[in-house]
């Protein structure tokens, strides 16, 4: 454990100590004082201050709820100098009850946001990886593995095996909750760390990509990949291959422009608009194998097919769609 990690856990001992000590001490004084003991805590014994004291208790709950540890989280990801700590404190934020609690509606908007973000780049780095790196996989091959990579138990493994669960562990407030429900949103917690991680690299796809592979994808990758399930060697393959490609790429540069462009929209109406492009017919025939094409052909270099995408097509596109919907975006 590096010396930052030794000092976060020696930190948490002595808050923790310190709060025994003062629940042993409270405890020590009812058995000496009996009920006369709240005169030692209150100042007014005949008042509403068991009221206000049980007020003041779920406050203080709910600020240890919220309260993210934003060091420890930098251990666990490996990223010492993560400089916009509002990301990762949003990324890592519980789910509490937000219909009995509003203040926490906007963290959560937030949180999903970056989730949806995170989720469109880590389809694409995957994609990616496994298009350059194994020039023998069948198409059909990419797509399951892909998929088996990407779906909510694979991803709340991920989670935990940053230690996010720990991190974030009062997810439900004390509810209940069962596995598939909580392995969801330990999938959401990982896809909106890396979307955190994605913004705090500048938006730059190769660093963000290079985290996700050596800390994740790389160690667990032989547990999926059957290299016997090798590429025909067809054209006809060479351009689904191509097609799959394009259509990750194609995701993560709609979702990412959409992020940024719209920073106060959520994320079921990022989606919405992200659906709305490819229903406008805005791309030619065969467009996502052209893209595909067309990112391998600038080297791999996702921030250049980015720009060339938004200039071409997507800018144009959301311009005439926010004239054709006007207020109907809110919805």
């Amino acid at each position: 454990m590096t010396v930052q990690g030794t000092n976060t856990v020696e930190n948490n001992l002595h808050k923790l100590w310190e709060e025994l000590e003062a629940a042993r001490k409270m405890q020590d004084d009812w058995m000496n004082h009996g009920v006369d003991f709240v005169d030692l805590y209150v100042e007014d014994a005949g008042g509403d201050w068991l009221e206000k004291w049980g007020k003041c208790e779920e406050e203080l709950e709910e600020i240890k709820i919220k309260k993210v540890d934003v060091e420890a989280a930098k251990v666990a990801i490996g990223i010492s100098d993560f400089w916009h700590t509002e990301l990762l404190e949003t990324a890592l934020s519980s789910r509490g009850d937000r219909s009995q609690n509003q203040c926490y509606a906007g963290q959560e908007v937030k949180r999903k946001r970056l989730s949806l973000l995170g989720g469109a780049i880590f389809g694409a780095v995957v994609t990616d990886r496994l298009y350059r790196e194994y020039p023998d996989l069948d198409c059909d091959a990419i797509s399951t593995l892909k998929s088996r990579l990407a779906d909510n138990q694979k991803l709340s493994e991920f989670a935990q095996s940053l230690n996010l669960k720990e991190l974030n562990w009062r997810v439900c407030c004390g509810q209940e909750t069962d596995q598939i429900e909580y392995n969801r949103f330990l999938a959401e917690t990982f896809e909106a760390l890396l979307g955190a991680i994605y913004l705090e690299f500048d938006r730059d796809f190769f660093r963000a990509g290079n985290w996700l592979i050596q800390k994740l994808i790389e160690p667990t990758m032989g547990e999926h990949l059957d290299l016997t399930q090798q590429s025909k060697g067809t054209l006809e393959n060479e351009l689904k291959r191509r097609e799959i490609l394009g259509a990750d790429i194609l995701e993560a540069i709609a979702i990412d422009y959409l992020y940024n462009r719209f920073p106060d929209r959520n994320s079921s109406q990022l989606t919405r608009w992200k659906n709305l492009l490819g229903a406008k017919e805005i791309f030619p025939k065969e467009f996502k194998t052209k893209l595909g094409s067309h990112y391998l052909e600038l080297e791999s270099n996702f921030s250049r097919t980015r720009d060339w995408l938004v200039d071409n097509f997507i800018k144009t596109a959301v311009d005439e769609l926010e004239d054709e919907t006007g207020d109907r975006f809110i919805s």
